[in-house]
């Protein structure tokens, strides 16, 4: 066989596995850990700590009220749910506005230093043992605190993730459509990956972390959701995902727009393999590695 033709039939290998061949693996090692492992159904306990709801913003005018709206309806005590709004560099009345609603603190700075800076901020006043951490345009499921918060009574577990959703006001949207039809195959993927271990990596959308278990990130990471979960799960600690704990999201206003997002990951993707490489020693992280390579 050629040297060319081996080079294309194993970057085609890889890029089965990469959207086929992982999810077929990890079908059938937890078909496996099913029949190996006794499931014991565990008594749940309902506790409900004090939560902060941390939601980054920059100029969302147009989501505040729907987003503080829908975060009173959740279902959780409102006396122990904490909403912080970090709103820098907004400059179209969105800290104003967020400001005006009682039980709502506001932190904002005039210079707009990026999300990750105002999340790093945010997690400098939380004094609760949870934070959740919530987009302003991303509307969440009535009980998907409450779902995320009782994953918690395990102590192995630092991250919960909830599912991202995609709204489906606009389906004749090919972007929809396709964003769509991704995230449920990802969903698929991530709850196997919570069976067999852990979850690689949560969704910025919505997902909660141990308060003493958040690292600062560096101010110019990419995809900050996933270096955060991740560097806790390095730890030693778990990742665990509830689909039924969701986000609704509008998708990508046209196919332009969706491809820059796309870009923006792959670029994340190769600044999160160097900023996490430790995680390549599968001698040392075993399963998590397996699953952070694939």
């Amino acid at each position: 066989m050629k040297t060319i033709e081996i080079i294309f039939w194993s970057f085609l290998a890889i890029v089965f596995y990469s959207y086929l061949g992982y999810g077929i693996v990890l079908y059938i090692l937890i078909s496996l850990k099913r029949i190996v492992t006794k499931s014991e159904k565990k008594k749940e306990i309902q506790l409900e700590p004090e939560v902060t709801l941390l939601i980054g913003a920059y100029n969302e005018i147009d989501y505040v009220h729907k987003k503080i709206e829908n975060s009173r309806q959740l279902d959780y005590p409102a006396d122990k749910l904490k909403i912080i709004w970090v709103t820098d560099g907004s400059d179209d009345g969105t800290p104003e506005a967020a400001a005006s609603y009682e039980g709502i603190s506001v932190m904002h700075e005039s210079e707009r230093r990026g999300k990750i800076n105002a999340i790093n901020r945010g997690m400098n006043v939380v004094k609760t043992p949870i934070v959740v951490f919530s987009d302003a345009n991303a509307m969440l499921g009535k009980d998907s605190i409450r779902r995320i918060v009782s994953l918690f009574n395990d102590p192995k577990v630092g991250c919960v993730s909830g599912e991202k959703r995609i709204s489906e006001g606009n389906k004749a949207s090919v972007s929809d459509a396709g964003e769509g039809i991704y995230w449920k195959y990802e969903s698929q993927l991530k709850k196997w990956d919570s069976e067999l271990y852990s979850v690689v990596g949560a969704a910025g959308e919505l997902f909660a972390v141990r308060t003493e278990l958040f690292e600062k990130v560096e101010s110019d990471t990419i995809l900050d959701d996933f270096v955060i979960s991740l560097r806790i799960a390095m730890k030693g600690y778990t990742i665990k995902y509830d689909p039924e704990a969701y986000a609704i999201e509008s998708a990508s206003e046209n196919v332009k727009e969706e491809l820059k997002r796309k870009i923006r990951i792959a670029a994340g993707g190769i600044q999160s393999i160097i900023r996490l490489f430790p995680l390549l020693n599968v001698f040392k992280f075993g399963i998590l590695s397996f699953q952070f390579i694939s």
